[in-house]
């Protein structure tokens, strides 16, 4: 953008249900929120606008530097209101592909209007097994500023899916807030955590596979623990599984946790391991890091982006049973080794991935705008 423009910049985000749900895309709106209030705070912009569709206003939090409206399911005044706003805006920020349409009405009704838009993984990749592409995205597209990617994973099957110029791209990965690592808590086990909603959709992180793989330590007399924290319609299928399998005892079911609950599931693991091949970036291997564990993930998604094979976790195929049960054993078989790992991970979080660094690079796309 021109200097005389951002200084005066007034900004307005869009975003389907932020705090009325829990997940990845809810905390990233929350975070892009934060990182909008204090972006427009140290340069003296006025208070962000945020109209958040599905959410109650029950749901917004009393505290909050933005100023947030919630419209529940009366979608026309979301739209009506949204475009309104826009009347007074030189930045639209998009929390969602299926706001396009709302963000293309608030361009036409105000050409000047500079609009990006937040892609996250699969909602973009016009993958039948999650969401097809709309036929009128590709067009709609072309009006967009900016797309911001969290992976360059995303960002390629996006522009091949929608047939979008590179430079319409640019990396902007998600974050995590950084913890006080607890103590570790001794255990006589070796466990394996992994962490997933188990909602249908979420096959593609292929938690069936660490349950198979749990049959060939089970085999090698490898001493070990699976444990599974999630709530969904998929743990009766992946309870009926190990069943099947026989390595009911090497596999709990931890269900919904609490975040006191979870960190010290994280404090009681010896690693973490997701070998999904849905992952449009990986915000659980950040969060595995922070509390100093080496990390599995699969080959075929965003994550080998942010792990370094063989430096602070391991990248496996999914469907490779043996070598999945391989990296978990050599892990399990050399704590320093798997602590060194953590360590390293750990280190690359605090560099590259908090919200001070989610703050800068969304500072840096507003001052790109053309």
């Amino acid at each position: 953008m021109r200097r005389a423009e951002a200084q005066n910049a007034g900004i307005l985000f869009l975003a389907l249900d932020t705090y009325g749900r829990i997940g990845g895309i809810q905390r990233f709106n929350q975070r892009v929120i934060a990182a909008l209030a204090e972006i427009s705070s140290d340069k003296g912009w006025t208070r962000p606008a945020v109209h958040v569709m599905r959410d109650g206003k029950a749901d917004i939090p009393e505290t909050t530097a933005a100023a947030i409206r919630a419209f529940g399911p009366r979608r026309l005044d979301f739209v009506v209101h949204s475009a309104v706003a826009a009347l007074n805006c030189k930045i639209l920020f998009l929390g969602h592909i299926n706001l396009l349409p709302v963000g293309l009405i608030c361009k036409l009704l105000s050409p000047r209007i500079k609009l990006v838009l937040f892609v996250h993984g699969d909602e973009v990749w016009n993958d039948p097994a999650y969401r097809r592409m709309r036929f009128y995205e590709p067009l709609m597209a072309r009006a967009l500023s900016r797309i911001a990617s969290v992976s360059a994973f995303t960002a390629s099957r996006m522009q091949k899916a929608f047939n979008l110029p590179a430079e319409t791209f640019t990396l902007f990965p998600n974050a995590v807030d950084g913890i006080d690592r607890k103590p570790v808590q001794e255990t006589n086990r070796c466990n394996i955590l992994t962490v997933a909603r188990l909602d249908r959709q979420d096959r593609g992180k292929n938690i069936d596979a660490l349950i198979k793989a749990m049959v060939l330590l089970k085999r090698r007399n490898v001493e070990c623990i699976l444990r599974i924290v999630g709530e969904g319609p998929l743990r009766s299928e992946l309870v009926s599984l190990a069943r099947e399998l026989a390595v009911e005892e090497r596999v709990e079911f931890l269900g919904r946790a609490s975040d006191a609950r979870l960190a010290k599931a994280y404090a009681q693991a010896s690693l973490f391991a997701m070998p999904s091949s849905k992952e449009g970036f990986g915000i659980v291997f950040l969060e595995a890091w922070l509390h100093g564990l080496p990390v599995i993930c699969g080959t075929q998604d965003a994550a080998v982006e942010i792990i370094a094979d063989g430096i602070d976790g391991y990248a496996v195929n999914p469907w490779d049973i043996e070598a999945l049960a391989a990296k978990i054993a050599t892990l399990l078989a050399d704590p320093d080794m798997a602590a060194a790992m953590g360590e390293a991970g750990a280190e690359k979080v605090r560099s590259r991935y908090l919200m001070e660094h989610f703050k800068g690079n969304l500072e840096k796309i507003i001052a790109e705008l053309p």
